[in-house]
């Protein structure tokens, strides 16, 4: 698995129906994972499963499954 590293842009996002973020866009690095990337954004105590699943509905992806060059939605951090 591989995650996000560049940030592109910014967009609004409601990451549900009380909590409203923005979303940024990124590109992937060799190495990177989407695991980490949802370790850093998730909050002590979150859980980060619910970030991963977050990021892969976000990006409409079947597999947590990242490419070194693929652009993905992420919550800002």
């Amino acid at each position: 698995m591989m995650t996000a590293a560049v940030l592109l842009s910014v967009a609004p996002w409601n990451a549900g129906p009380s909590s409203a973020s923005e979303v940024v866009s990124y590109t992937v690095r060799p190495g990177d994972t989407l695991w980490l990337y949802a370790e850093r954004i998730t909050p002590e105590g979150g859980d980060v499963a619910e970030n991963v699943d977050l990021i892969m509905r976000l990006n409409h992806m079947d597999s947590a499954r990242l490419e070194p060059g693929q652009r993905i939605r992420v919550p800002k951090e």
